[in-house]
């Protein structure tokens, strides 16, 4: 029997049941007594940004690894070898270090050898979240909202049916916006209308410069609960893009959480490369005057959550970032286009060369998965509640 106000009315594409959008998904899962390098290497093998974590004795999920905990897990490793390196020196036990460092050195072991199941949820930025295959779109899409990237499809108590991802939300409505009644006049108009216009320019931006350590730029992230930092130049240029996608190769190759953060980024886009057979471009941006239908076609084709605003000269408003180093950084395959024609069915006409940013613009906001579906969800028709659902967190 049909849940009321569960896709009973398919009309409106946030009506679509989730179990919809993860049908035939082959779902990747990790035994939660693999080590943190183990997960690693499953998202670098099938291009994911978290992996659920099985316990095989108890036959159930019991979280959910990602990079944010990774990140985390990384900084408290380098805390955990600052305080006993203190320690030693002043020869006496610390007993002030935060939980979060606690809980990564009992086994005293390096990065990527403690087992994965101890680092679930670490960060707390995305706990697995489960839903039943009833749950609209509608309905993730408030999750998503919030901040959370993807929930879980349950089929039963025990069994993931797939994962329901911001992005793929994003590139159904997309496909959907296509057609005449995909979508209301009120989405269409709001597809149409320019990032200024939408507010999404006048916002601080966390930046770090190329020669920044990489811990200092995991920090921020993880401070400021971002999954990416502009890396700029003395004058505010963008010049390439440290993502927390970049993050997971720091389990196979330790000794670049040593380095800076554009060695990171170079080494990160050449193992990319090795693994897929061709060249990946570093950051993407777009101007102000950019329309959202555009944005969101180029976030399709590239893969990215999120995509930086640009402008050429400096900008008035304040940006946030970090003290400029000496070393300045050459030009680093800045400001490419992407190509706006995807595998969705949506047709975009070529866009004006105002939408692009270029190489050398100065970064003045930026736009994630995230500000789109809280768009979607503001702009959205209210779908018929129902009062008996509610979707659950996995603590």
């Amino acid at each position: 029997m049909e849940r009321l106000g569960l896709g009973s009315n398919k009309g409106h594409w946030l009506l679509t049941q989730a179990q919809d959008l993860v049908e035939n998904q082959k779902v990747v899962q990790v035994d939660s007594e693999s080590t943190v390098e183990e997960a690693c290497d499953a998202l670098i093998e099938h291009k994911i940004q978290s992996v659920p974590l099985y316990d095989s004795r108890s036959h159930s999920y019991v979280g959910m690894f990602d990079l944010h905990d990774l990140a985390a897990y990384i900084l408290a490793k380098r805390e955990t070898r600052a305080e006993r390196t203190r320690s030693s020196s002043i020869g006496s036990d610390s007993g002030n270090s935060s939980p979060l460092v606690r809980k990564v050195t009992g086994s005293g072991r390096n990065i990527g050898g403690d087992m994965v199941s101890k680092i679930s949820d670490l960060s707390h930025m995305n706990p697995f979240y489960s839903v039943v295959p009833e749950t609209t779109v509608a309905q993730a899409t408030q999750v998503f909202a919030k901040g959370a990237h993807r929930v879980a499809v349950m089929q039963d108590e025990r069994t993931i049916r797939g994962i329901l991802s911001q992005a793929r939300v994003v590139r159904y409505f997309f496909e959907r916006a296509a057609s005449a009644d995909g979508a209301t006049e009120s989405e269409q108009q709001l597809l149409d209308s320019t990032l200024e216009s939408l507010k999404l320019v006048s916002r601080d931006v966390v930046c770090a410069t190329a020669d920044m350590p990489v811990v200092r730029a995991l920090s921020l992230l993880e401070s400021w609960h971002i999954s990416s930092i502009a890396i700029v130049d003395e004058e505010r240029r963008l010049v390439g893009n440290l993502s927390l996608t970049d993050v997971k190769y720091l389990a196979r190759e330790r000794q670049l959480v040593r380095g800076s953060c554009m060695e990171l980024v170079r080494a990160s886009r050449f193992l990319q490369g090795v693994q897929d057979g061709q060249d990946k471009a570093a950051v993407f941006s777009v101007r102000p005057q950019a329309t959202l239908r555009y944005v969101l076609a180029k976030l399709i084709a590239t893969g990215a959550h999120r995509i930086w605003i640009t402008e050429p000269g400096a900008h008035p408003d304040p940006i946030t970032t970090t003290p400029v180093g000496d070393s300045l950084v050459p030009p680093y395959a800045g400001g490419r286009r992407a190509s706006v024609s995807s595998s969705s069915s949506q047709t975009v006409g070529v866009a004006p060369t105002s939408y692009a940013g270029a190489f050398g613009d100065v970064v003045c906001g930026v736009v994630s998965l995230t500000d789109i579906l809280r768009l979607l969800a503001e702009n959205a028709p209210k779908p018929p509640a129902d009062p008996e659902y509610n979707y659950a967190s996995m603590d």
